[in-house]
């Protein structure tokens, strides 16, 4: 699943785009990975909702999409395998660029009758100004071209972090993919 993950991923950047960001330094990439098996508490069928619980005991509504054809097959009790994970992309912008922003999403599922499950990818380009950045703990807060902040804490592995600094103008390419698979018992 985690080759699918990745082929997924790199599928869907190429199929909405990398933003192009200058070439002045510097360009960090950041990624996380979360896998975890929940638990199915609820399935509202007229909604395409299912709730789900994960090991510590915390419930999540996720809606199902339409094209799903296989939310028939899952009841309460039943167990999914989930990875979910984002890939962060910042550059520097040219001087005077304004802030904006584009979504691209992506999808495959099973295939009607097969086991519930599939991928889902979805790929944010944004631009903003940074706000603010604690070099300690390793975060920006950006606002974006609508005025809203968003807070990204920057990997360790990333180099030149310390390089950043506020009132840059940085693009961001958020790609954050969900994969689950039930587990047959």
């Amino acid at each position: 699943m985690k080759k699918f993950l990745t082929l997924l991923g790199a599928t869907a950047m190429l199929l909405f785009g990398v933003q192009s960001f200058a070439q002045s330094e510097p360009q960090v990439v950041f990624t996380e990975e979360v896998e975890t098996v929940v638990t199915v508490r609820g399935v509202h069928h007229v909604n395409r909702t299912v709730t789900v619980e994960d090991p510590d005991g915390e419930r999540v509504i996720i809606k199902v999409p339409d094209e799903s054809q296989n939310l028939y097959q899952i009841q309460p009790g039943d167990k999914f395998r989930v990875r979910f994970a984002q890939a962060v992309a910042v550059g520097l912008l040219s001087p005077g660029e304004e802030p904006s922003a584009g979504v691209g999403e992506a999808m495959q599922l099973a295939p009607k009758g097969a086991t519930p499950g599939g991928v889902m990818v979805r790929v944010v380009q944004i631009s903003g100004k940074i706000v603010a950045i604690d070099y300690a703990s390793r975060t920006i807060i950006v606002r974006g071209p609508a005025g809203n902040l968003r807070e990204f804490v920057v990997s360790e592995t990333v180099q030149r972090f310390e390089n950043l600094m506020v009132g840059d103008v940085v693009g961001l390419q958020v790609t954050e993919a969900l994969a689950m698979e039930m587990i047959k018992q």
